[in-house]
């Protein structure tokens, strides 16, 4: 897999986890919505039809999702349940059509659309970006990023708007804080 496929695998990952923001807004409130988003990522086709346990079975996976990547900042590798649960009502499967063995997701057209986000998570592991896919950790933010940093400590969506404003936040605590008597 070249490196471009690699960072579309991730790219769709940040996108998917990202149609829910922490401040209530639901991009894919309606099965016709997750029908678009999954035609617009070229997973479904366009005007299929989403049912509301598929619409149901898509936010389960999103939270699983977003859950798996706000542990990653502490590394943390236990089990996500409701990621395992949602992950297990989708069917993969080993195709042998090509040079080389693939994973393919089975069922329904969206099914297979869902199946195509955990083979993308798949894929991820296997090219050792899962564990730098997270959430931001502003509270007013939660939006899912691709950490690049060099060590894999990045915290912040964007240090110049969520990581500007913890620092200047956590800056004025400490001015305010009066400094103790036995320090002066």
């Amino acid at each position: 897999m070249s490196d471009d496929q690699a960072n579309a695998q991730v790219n769709l990952l940040v996108d998917f986890a990202n149609t829910f923001e922490e401040g209530g807004d639901e991009l894919i409130g309606t099965p016709a919505e997750l029908a678009g988003w999954l035609a617009d990522h070229g997973l479904l086709a366009t005007g299929a039809t989403v049912t509301k346990a598929q619409l149901t079975l898509a936010h389960e996976l999103r939270t699983g999702f977003r859950a798996a990547m706000a542990a990653h900042h502490d590394r943390s590798t236990g089990e996500i349940p409701g990621l395992d649960a949602a992950a297990a009502r989708l069917r993969l499967t080993m195709t042998f059509d090509g040079p080389k063995p693939r994973l393919a997701a089975t069922g329904s057209p969206v099914e297979q659309a869902l199946g195509g986000l955990l083979i993308a998570a798949h894929t991820a592991a296997a090219t050792g970006t899962w564990q730098r896919l997270k959430l931001c950790a502003a509270a007013t933010c939660a939006e899912a990023f691709y950490d690049v940093s060099k060590n894999r400590s990045r915290t912040w969506c964007s240090m110049e708007v969520c990581g500007n404003r913890q620092k200047t936040r956590s800056y004025r605590r400490r001015q305010a804080t009066p400094e103790p008597a036995a320090n002066r």
